[in-house]
């Protein structure tokens, strides 16, 4: 097959100028309307790893690609003399994408949404200064799926939330009292649940009137039952 040879393409006066002056390898200090800017070029755009320092006090050590932070980064926010962390991990298109947050009120370790700017969205963990932790399913910065959440005093919830708010079937144990809540959730209120004491021969009461202990008879009357009604009402979630 015969294969013609391809012609080399010839840029005009102006293009060989306008390529000659494009900034290209490692530059020191480069001013920006936004701040300025020290490490790799590529073409006249910022690609390879580099220091933006923002004229809002905030700074970016990392990698780019095409102008935008993409890759691996962190970044950081003046505070008078001296750098405090913002987010340190990955990024899509200047948007973070999966790492550490660190927020006035604790830190997040998980996954962002990157066609929402900044908002955490997949599986994630965070952890409060109170002591509150909750690791599992987020949507647009609000607990959302499958989760687990321990409160500052102990108390825990392991289930089902929807737009922040417990929403479907989950187990609640109050941790100081012996007893567990199982059932449905709406809207952050318990709607049909079964209350137990989880080891009831250690339960003393402290001036509350005890909940019965369920015997397994009992529990051979009830399951068909609740089974029945908890099911009806998850097809109505």
């Amino acid at each position: 097959m015969l294969r013609c040879p391809k012609r080399a393409v010839k840029l005009t006066h102006v293009q060989r100028l306008e390529k000659s002056t494009l900034r290209n390898g490692y530059r020191v200090g480069i001013r920006e309307h936004n701040g300025f800017y020290i490490g790799n070029w590529k073409n006249g755009k910022k690609q390879g790893n580099g220091v933006k320092f923002y004229n809002n006090s905030m700074a970016y050590e990392g990698q780019w690609v095409a102008n935008k932070r993409h890759g691996f980064g962190i970044m950081k926010k003046k505070v008078e003399d001296y750098f405090i962390l913002v987010f340190e991990g990955y990024w899509i298109n200047n948007r973070y994408a999966r790492g550490k947050l660190y927020e006035e009120d604790g830190v997040y370790e998980g996954e962002f949404s990157t066609t929402a700017d900044g908002k955490k969205s997949g599986c994630g963990i965070k952890r409060w200064n109170d002591g509150a932790v909750y690791e599992g399913q987020w949507r647009d910065n609000q607990f959302n799926g499958q989760g687990f959440f321990t409160e500052a005093n102990g108390n825990n919830y392991d289930g089902q939330w929807r737009a922040g708010l417990k929403h479907g079937e989950g187990v609640y144990m109050f941790m100081n009292k012996g007893l567990s809540m199982t059932g449905i959730w709406i809207n952050g209120v318990p709607n049909m649940n079964i209350m137990e004491h989880t080891n009831f021969d250690q339960w003393t009461g402290n001036g509350r009137l005890p909940i019965p202990k369920i015997q397994q008879v009992d529990r051979e009357i009830i399951q068909p039952t609740y089974q029945f009604e908890k099911s009806e009402k998850l097809k109505n979630l």
